[in-house]
């Protein structure tokens, strides 16, 4: 829960009812499109009682926040409709969107992330011409440490901020053979980031795949970092060809903030 401060809602104390409908969303999420049965999602979210599930399921199924399906409860389309319009009111993501919209037929795809905790959450993709097999679809997660959108992010902090945020992590998650493990492997190529202004992941993330990033310059109020990225496969990322694709992407984010 979000600190609280002197607003109308300091004093509120959360519904019961809503925060077990919450564990029960996340329990529905972490499955991955697999149906739960009400046991299971008693035991998942937490120990809430089987009828309390079966309510509140009844409840998120009037909104189609979750859908009845053979043995139990999946997501609904009703979140994706909460989702977009949530991703609607990010002005990065208007701002990308209305970016993006004037490169006109150019190949490549480009992502719109921002880093929550030690992930990077992907808010919006731009599909280009040449269509790419990636992971990066709208609400997406992966670790800051093995993305180029992660260390561009990183790159905002300075190397304490960085240590702070994933000493805890080490080793961290392997994701290829050339997946950084280590927080000093990290942070060199972090300090690269803020030398170069764009950050490079070297198959660190999917196997054949490069991928180029830039933050975008300016923070909101909240503090959050966002970047664009671009992939490409191994076999073009030749120096130019990465060159070219960090600048397309550096004259985006300048023009998202205004300070093209």
């Amino acid at each position: 829960m979000s600190t609280r401060d002197g607003s109308v809602w300091a004093s509120a104390a959360p519904a019961p009812a809503v925060l077990r409908a919450g564990a029960i969303l996340d329990a529905l999420a972490d499955a991955r499109g697999r149906a739960l049965s009400p046991a299971q999602l008693a035991a998942a979210a937490g120990g809430i009682p089987r009828a309390s599930v079966v309510n509140i399921c009844a409840a998120l199924h009037e909104r189609e926040m979750v859908r009845a399906v053979d043995g139990g409860f999946a997501l609904g389309p009703g979140l994706l409709r909460l989702s977009q319009s949530y991703l609607d009111a990010l002005d990065p993501v208007r701002a990308f969107r209305e970016q993006v919209s004037r490169l006109g037929g150019r190949e490549e795809t480009l992502q719109l992330a921002t880093m929550e905790g030690a992930d990077v959450v992907y808010l919006a993709v731009h599909e280009g011409t040449v269509l790419m097999r990636l992971t990066s679809r709208a609400g997406a997660r992966l670790p800051v440490t093995c993305t180029a959108l992660g260390k561009a992010m990183l790159a905002g902090l300075d190397d304490d901020g960085v240590r702070e945020l994933l000493a805890e992590r080490e080793p961290f998650e392997v994701r290829t053979p050339w997946s950084i493990t280590t927080l000093d492997a990290l942070l060199a190529e972090v300090r690269g980031a803020r030398s170069a202004g764009h950050a490079v992941d070297d198959q660190e993330t999917a196997e054949g795949i490069v991928c180029v990033a830039a933050a975008v310059p300016g923070l909101p109020a909240d503090g959050r970092p966002f970047a664009v990225s671009s992939s490409l496969l191994k076999t073009q990322a030749t120096p130019d060809r990465v060159a070219a694709v960090a600048a397309l992407i550096k004259g985006v984010v300048a023009r998202m903030s205004g300070t093209a």
